[in-house]
């Protein structure tokens, strides 16, 4: 059972807040733990303005689903951040919890070339204990962007390839996490004028296009084009 909170709410009244949980998180009262934060305050000689009630909910129960938790705990974040959010869809697709966000502040979660949205996630899936998501992988997204973001990098992929192609100079890529790495190699693997190579250190590399008429510059290239084993490498965001 996951000993930290799973929500925090505030309300006018301490029952307010905690019907603003059970709802967001659509659950009944039996499988959660009230702690009151703060019971809220009414305002100085009706002058100031009252403070309100915040409550945290704890998991009561070992039955509550991963998908509540999750839910909770990111809607969360994202509140200490001064972040307002929803989640609008979340399930199980491919092995992993694909969760998509909705919100005014869409730009500012993902961040340029989805760093902040990538740290975002990476942060869940460390506050989320791998047996209580059956050790599956939590993606976040908003506005549909991780695939928007995969299309453009495999357009970006076959532009650069056909220019390394007619040049014959190698081109390194904008610095790119291990999934959006791996997209690329996969999109230019069967394109028999160029090989690719991720290069640098930590987790974002960056990827060189190469043209294989310079492939006896790089003894250890993989002639048989396959994919560049960046997949060790995603343990950095997933876990």
């Amino acid at each position: 059972m996951i000993k930290n909170y799973i929500f925090e709410a505030e309300g006018k009244t301490k029952s307010e807040a905690e019907e603003k949980i059970l709802n967001t998180l659509r659950l009944e009262e039996k499988d959660v733990r009230f702690e009151v934060v703060d019971s809220g305050k009414g305002g100085f000689l009706g002058i100031t303005q009252k403070k309100p009630a915040v409550i945290r909910a704890y998991a009561a129960s070992k039955e509550i689903p991963a998908e509540k938790i999750i839910h909770g705990v990111l809607l969360t974040m994202l509140k200490k951040l001064g972040i307002s959010a929803e989640v609008i869809g979340m399930g199980d697709v491919d092995g992993k919890i694909y969760i998509e966000l909705s919100s005014p502040d869409s730009g500012y979660i993902i961040g340029k070339r989805g760093t902040t949205l990538d740290a975002l996630q990476f942060l869940l899936n460390l506050m989320i204990d791998s047996k209580i998501r059956h050790g599956r992988k939590i993606v976040v997204d908003i506005e549909s962007y991780r695939d928007k973001r995969e299309m453009s990098l495999i357009r970006l992929g076959k532009s650069v390839a056909s220019h390394v192609a007619k040049t014959g100079r190698s081109r390194l890529l904008e610095p790119m996490n291990p999934y959006e790495r791996r997209i690329i190699h996969i999109a230019l693997q069967k394109d028999s004028r160029v090989f690719t190579r991720s290069e640098g250190n930590g987790t974002y590399k960056r990827v060189r296009v190469i043209s294989m008429k310079e492939r006896h510059k790089y003894k250890d290239v993989d002639l048989k084009k396959e994919i560049p084993n960046d997949s060790e490498e995603e343990t950095e965001l997933d876990e």
